[in-house]
Formats: structure tokens, C-alpha cells, sequence
């Protein structure tokens, strides 16, 4: 047993040294080959269940459609993604100590993007409603008054996950009219609008990168590989084309803005993320409060109502892009109606069933989501009131992270809004979190499994994850203590 130990040491070893050598092409090619593994496993659970692909998509998408679990192709699609958690925490070890250049960085993130780029989408069909949408203003009807149903029996509505067929638009009016232009370029034909919004997520994710190695300062490098090379990012805004991404990059060049004390520039990008996903809203009273509060005092309000007219003038005119810019109020209810088994509203419901036993499924999730919901104001109002005791974008991913955390539902990319504005700030434990996070949102929700089976691969994924930090901060204070 100790010779079998000793060897396993000395293996790894001879594998750290490698990498120490030649980094670059070993990440290249691992994280390459563990993407495409990603890729093609999910091909064959596809997206959704019970949803009909539109395309074989490179004969990569099974032809039937999807109606029932399958246990082999979801194992491997999760040992994919558990290896490419393994490669990226490798890599930040890397980046951390400025082994990698940036630009050495880049190559290995466009390495590990590729196979995400060309593949079909996976994980989520949201870029299906995305392009459903845009069909829809295309023939002249409202996506926030119509379902994707109303197209009628298309191939872009059978690929979508039969839930959310229903479901009018809850995007802001620039997400409609994004959507609107792609369907528009494409010439409404629904694959080529895939693509091209494929194609701007893409683009959104490089910007990502781009943004945060500028905010970083010295710490660039770090930023691209917490950010761009991020496997939640990969999967979920690359794969799964997210228009959240375009709402990201909008708020980092916010962030960047600020920084460079260049605030009605800031200002502007923020109300733009906010016409692609209202949730963005929740970051403006900081942008006001850190511009007005650190003037002096008696010019700070003339800065403040500045400031709110800028913002009312760019959200008002964002409004006025589509008809019935206002249309996504009356459907957020419609983003709540799932029942996300890992959101903390729902994780509390069922931990108080026991206790109150007589208590109705219905009684015990609305008491569950109001006393979530409760904490994410309290949390949204202690962040706003303390707003100078930290940096902006720290502020501001931490708002985007309680409202996203706290939300009645939980999807993994709600987990990358905060994630992705503090990335370019972190540093030590700060930093364990955010890769923390980004490892559990890559894990959430595997598809192929049984409804329980699923749920016990998600726990053993996130008790991995919780024993690394836990590791990492026991580690960290021995280190500490020794000096």
C-alpha cells in the first residue's frame, strides 16, 4: 500500500513538473479533449427532455428527440465537466503565480471555447425562445403578448423545452430587439438566427474577458481565466448562448467607466444591461450613490439628479426600441413558476415541512420564497447603505449575487451575474469563493438522470466542492500562522 502511495506521489509529481514545463499545450489539449467529451454527451441527452431537435446539428444531436433518461451519457457528460473543473483550477493555480501570459491564457480559453462554440446548445433551450422570440416581432406579433406556441408547429418551437413554450417574453426591450435583429439578418430562417446568436455570445464572453483583465490591473491575466475560461461560462453563455452575457459585458464596461471616473459613460452602459435584463436595475442606486456621495457636498445632489436623469433618458429610450417595451413586467411572475430543487426559498420550504407538518405544499413554498425574498432586501439594503466601504464592482456583484442567490428560482447562470463582476477584484478567499461558485453553477443541474439521481450527483458535486474550500481556507490559515 505504501509503495502504491509512494508511486501515486511520485506520478503526480512527474505530472506537475510537466505542466510546469510546457503549460499551454497540456491545458490546451486536456481542457480541448474534456470540452469536446462535454459536447458530445450532451449531444445525446440533448438540451431538454421531451424537446425535438431541429437540427442533427453534425450528427452531434440524437435524431429522435429526447423522452427518457440515460444514465452512461450523463455520467460521462458529468466526469466532463468534473474534469474541466479540475483543468480551470489548474490553470488559476497557473495564472495566480504568472506562469501563463495573457495572452498564452487567451490561447487556452479559445482552446476550451471551441468545442462549446460549434457544438449544438446544450444544458438549456433558452437560445431556441431567444430566436422564437424574434419570429415572432418578425410576423408582427408581440413577444410579450405571445407565446413561442403562436408560431405554430415549427421546429424552433418543438426544440424548445415544452415548459417554457408557453411563456411570453421576459427579457427587456433590448433582449426583443436583439432578438428581432437576428431573426431579421437571418432572413427568418431559425438555424442561421441560432447561429448568429451563438455567435454574438461569443463575442460577449471575449468582451467579458477583455473587460476584466483591464479592470484587474495586474492581476489581468487571473481575470481572463476567472472569467472567459470559466466552465459556467462555457456552458451556460457560450453553449447555452445566454443573452446574460450581453448584460454582463455591458456591466463590466460600467464597472471599467467608473473606474476611469468616466460616470455618464458608466451610467448609460448600466441602463443598457438593464434593457437586456432588468435585473440590472438593482446596480444603478450604487452607481448614483458612489458618484454623488464622493463629491463635495454641495454639488453632490446637482451629480445625483444628473445622474437619474441620464439613466431616465437612456431607459426610457430603451423602452422606445420595441413596441411594448414595457411588456416584461407583466411576465416576471412567469420566470418563478418552476420549482428549482437547489434554490434557497425552496431548500428552506423543505426545511420547515417537518415542523410544520399540516402546513400545504403551496402554504410552505410561498412562506420559503417571502422569507428568501425577505433576505435579499435586507441584503440589497445593507449593501446600498455601505456602498463606500468597498469597491464598486465589489458592490456590485455582491447585489447581483444575493438577488440572483435569493430569487424564488435558481438557475446556474443567475450564479454567474455576481460571479463575473467580482472576478476582476478578487483575491484570496475572496477568490475561493468566486471559483467555489463557478464550480457549483457548472454542476447545478446535469442533465439525463432521474429526477433523484440527478439531485444525489448535484449533492456529491457540490460536498467535492465545499470539502476543496474548505481545504483551501484551513490551508491558507496555516500558512498565515507559520509566517
Amino acid at each position: 500500500m505504501n509503495d502504491l502511495a509512494e508511486k501515486a506521489l511520485q506520478a503526480t509529481q512527474a505530472v506537475g513538473r510537466q505542466l510546469a514545463r510546457r503549460p499551454v499545450p497540456l491545458f490546451a489539449l486536456g481542457g480541448f479533449l474534456a470540452a469536446a467529451v462535454v459536447v458530445v454527451a450532451g449531444g445525446r441527452l440533448g438540451a431538454a427532455r421531451d424537446a425535438l431537435p431541429m437540427t442533427r446539428w453534425l450528427d452531434l444531436l440524437a435524431p429522435a428527440g429526447y423522452h427518457v433518461s440515460d444514465n452512461i451519457p450523463a455520467i460521462v457528460l458529468v466526469l466532463g465537466i468534473g474534469a474541466l473543473i479540475a483543468l480551470w483550477v489548474g490553470l488559476l493555480h497557473f495564472t495566480r503565480r504568472r506562469i501563463v501570459s495573457e495572452g498564452q491564457t487567451w490561447m487556452i480559453t479559445a482552446a476550451w471555447m471551441a468545442p462549446f462554440a460549434f457544438g449544438p446548445p446544450l444544458m438549456s433551450t433558452d437560445i431556441y425562445s431567444s430566436v422564437a422570440h424574434g419570429l415572432l416581432a418578425r410576423h408582427g406579433l408581440d413577444p410579450y403578448q405571445h407565446a413561442p406556441t403562436a408560431l405554430g408547429h415549427l421546429k424552433i418551437v418543438n426544440a424548445i423545452d415544452p415548459t417554457w413554450r408557453d411563456t411570453a417574453s421576459t427579457g427587456g426591450p433590448l433582449s426583443t430587439f436583439v432578438e428581432h435583429f437576428a431573426t431579421a439578418v437571418a432572413g427568418g430562417n431559425a438555424l442561421t438566427a441560432v447561429v448568429l446568436m451563438r455567435t454574438l455570445a461569443v463575442v460577449c464572453v471575449l468582451a467579458i474577458g477583455a473587460l476584466a483583465a483591464e479592470l484587474a490591473g495586474p492581476r489581468h491575466v487571473d481575470a481572463v481565466a476567472l472569467t472567459a475560461a470559466n466552465p459556467a461560462v462555457l456552458l451556460y453563455l457560450v453553449s447555452g448562448a445566454h443573452l446574460d452575457a450581453l448584460m454582463i459585458a455591458l456591466l463590466l464596461g460600467a464597472l471599467l467607466a467608473a473606474s476611469q471616473r468616466r460616470w455618464t459613460i458608466a451610467i448609460v452602459l448600466a441602463c443598457l444591461a438593464a434593457g437586456v435584463k432588468p435585473i440590472a436595475l438593482v446596480a444603478l442606486p450604487a452607481f448614483f450613490a458612489v458618484h454623488a456621495i464622493g463629491q463635495r457636498s454641495h454639488i453632490a445632489w446637482r451629480v445625483l439628479i444628473r445622474d437619474v436623469i441620464t439613466a431616465t433618458i437612456t431607459l426610457v429610450a430603451s423602452v422606445f426600441v420595441v413596441t411594448d417595451g414595457m411588456g416584461w413586467i407583466g411576465n416576471v411572475s412567469e420566470t418563478t413558476h418552476e420549482h428549482t430543487f437547489w434554490a434557497p426559498a425552496n431548500l428552506l420550504s423543505d426545511m420547515i415541512s417537518p415542523v410544520l407538518s399540516s402546513a400545504s405544499y403551496d402554504d410552505l413554498a410561498v412562506g420559503g420564497r417571502v422569507a428568501a425574498l425577505l433576505a435579499a432586501v435586507t441584503a440589497v439594503i445593507y449593501l446600498l447603505l455601505t456602498v463606500l466601504t468597498r469597491p464598486i464592482e465589489r458592490t456590485t456583484g455582491y447585489l447581483l449575487l444575493a438577488v440572483g442567490l435569493l430569487s424564488p428560482v435558481l438557475y446556474p447562470w443567475y450564479l454567474l451575474w455576481g460571479v463575473l463582476c467580482l472576478a476582476p477584484a478578487v483575491t484570496r478567499t475572496r477568490r475561493d469563493w468566486v471559483v467555489a461558485l463557478s464550480a457549483a453553477a457548472a454542476l447545478l443541474t446535469p442533465p439525463g438522470f432521474s429526477l433523484r439521481t440527478g439531485r444525489l450527483a448535484t449533492t456529491a458535486g457540490l460536498v467535492v466542492i465545499a470539502g476543496g474550500l474548505v481545504f483551501r481556507q484551513v490551508m491558507r490559515r496555516r500558512a498565515r500562522a507559520s509566517v
